[in-house]
């Protein structure tokens, strides 16, 4: 994917994860939830184009991250 659309993208999936995770977490603020994105290695892969977890659904991202946020470990579905 071409740069420039990857970074318009991004900000958009971001948006998306976040308002997922609010609605599994309503006691979290916006930036307490911006944080457990920020801090988590789910969001580092997500950042990267390379990795195509860009193609998940905010539902599936969320899962992910929670996934690894419970056990410490990463999930994919795809290799499961």
């Amino acid at each position: 994917m071409d740069t420039a659309l990857f970074n318009a993208l991004l900000p958009l999936k971001i948006q998306g994860l976040t308002e997922e995770l609010r609605r599994q977490h309503p006691q979290l603020s916006l930036r307490e939830a911006l944080h457990y994105l920020y801090t988590s290695q789910t969001y580092a892969l997500l950042e990267k184009e390379e990795t195509k977890l860009w193609h998940y659904s905010s539902c599936m991202l969320n899962e992910m991250l929670s996934y690894e946020k419970e056990t410490g470990k990463l999930y994919f579905p795809d290799l499961v």
